[in-house]
């Protein structure tokens, strides 16, 4: 039983308001994420790349088919499947820290559990170092680069025990070396955690800087293409040939509007 699985699953949104006219996003997908991959998911704009994210967050239902979760029906969002969107969304008027903290009570109210205020202060404290971000703990979030914010949603993450980490591209926003930092530093967390993360992504160079597999999708409508997967005798480092050559091959068969099957 894989650990994530979509069973050929459709998505289709109503094109206008009288509801006579509907697109279809996503057209049969059908794919397995193991515990402890890191998959990207990438395309062209429109592919339903982040559709598929939000079906595994519990956002979005499916129109056809199922989304499963350690063998359940995905109905509904879950704090085990957390999420890190392209915008920052911290709240201003709390501290770093006291923004991890409510992340993490408000998971556990979720999941039904309580833990005191002590024990919250210090998974908040353990997932801030993990991040690198201990010494901006008292800061307020609108003192942060965006690089940090994105670590701080991260951090939140962790704190929050989620399992699964879905990261809508997360670090598009940045600029290239501080993009770049992060997704080495991603990488290397991924490595120490162990955890399952889903990663959209535009950037094929992106995709196999961190991933383990790599996903691709066509578009019009949305389906999976193809599939790679990244081993460690690929070089996480742009200028090896063998990392060229993945990144070129991957180049290769994206599609502009569809893939031939």
């Amino acid at each position: 039983m894989a650990y994530i699985e979509l069973r050929d699953v459709s998505k289709a949104f109503y094109a206008d308001r009288a509801k006579s006219r509907a697109r279809v996003a996503l057209d049969r997908v059908s794919l397995e994420i193991e515990r402890g991959e890191f998959v990207s998911l990438i395309g062209p704009s429109g592919c339903g790349k982040t559709v598929t994210l939000s079906m595994i967050a519990g956002f979005v239902q499916p129109t056809v088919g199922e989304v499963l979760f350690e063998g359940e029906a995905v109905c509904g969002p879950d704090p085990r499947r957390g999420v890190v969107f392209q915008e920052y969304s911290l709240l201003p008027w709390l501290t770093v820290e006291q923004n991890v903290s409510f992340a993490v009570k408000s998971s556990t109210r979720r999941l039904g559990n309580v833990i005191d205020s002590a024990e919250t202060a210090e998974r908040a404290r353990l997932a801030l170092s993990q991040v690198g971000l201990s010494d901006v703990a008292e800061a307020r979030p609108s003192t942060l680069s965006g690089g940090m914010k994105q670590r701080v949603a991260i951090a939140r993450l962790l704190a929050m025990g989620s399992e699964v980490m879905l990261m809508d591209e997360p670090f598009s926003a940045l600029d290239e070396l501080t993009r770049s930092a992060l997704d080495e530093s991603m990488r290397r967390l991924w490595k120490k955690e162990g955890r399952t993360v889903v990663f959209v992504t535009h950037s094929i160079s992106e995709a196999v800087l961190v991933s383990s597999r790599i996903v691709l999708f066509s578009s019009s409508p949305g389906r999976v293409c193809r599939e790679w997967s990244v081993g460690d005798d690929v070089p996480r480092d742009v200028d090896a040939p063998e990392f060229r050559a993945l990144c070129d091959e991957i180049r290769s068969c994206m599609p502009d509007t569809a893939c031939s099957f």
